[in-house]
């Protein structure tokens, strides 16, 4: 799936039809990002965080400095941001606590995690931005990405 998101609009309609998806989904399989600075990678984020139950407790900013933030929504939303990690190695615990189960993982610069960490099932979110336009490319890799992407696919009105 390719989508053309031409305003900020059309990012929030995005993170809405995702955030329906994830309400409603018992296996939710990590979503990765990709993209340069400004594509659009934490204003989608927090428009999909700000659209679940319990974001009224949430301040959604980007992790670059401390990696991850946990955020009580329903389900609760790990936000990951790998961009402080290029080329530092990647330890067990940080693999673990990214793809724990008790949490939605929502995983910005994943250009940066390394080929052998990569979970069997997810979403990459491949984000291009020309002027004012973003560009979204989609792939899911496992049966629950497949899943939740049609969800998404359906729920969209973009």
């Amino acid at each position: 799936m390719i989508l053309v998101l031409t305003s900020l609009e059309t990012t929030a309609a995005l993170a809405k039809a995702f955030a329906a998806c994830v309400a409603g989904s018992p296996a939710l399989p990590p979503v990765l990002l990709h993209g340069q600075l400004g594509a659009g990678k934490t204003t989608f984020i927090r428009e999909l965080v700000q659209a679940l139950p319990g974001s009224e407790d949430a301040e959604v900013s980007s992790p670059s400095f401390n990696l991850l933030n946990l955020y009580p929504t329903t389900p609760p939303v790990g936000h990951f941001d790998l961009y402080r990690t290029e080329g530092q190695g990647f330890g067990p615990d940080l693999e673990e606590t990214l793809f724990a189960p008790d949490h939605f993982c929502l995983l910005e610069w994943a250009e940066y995690l390394p080929l052998d960490c990569m979970p069997d099932s997810h979403i990459d979110m491949f984000w291009t931005v020309d002027a004012e336009i973003r560009t979204v490319t989609f792939a899911a890799h496992g049966p629950e990405a497949m899943a939740l992407l049609r969800c998404v696919e359906k729920a969209a009105s973009i």
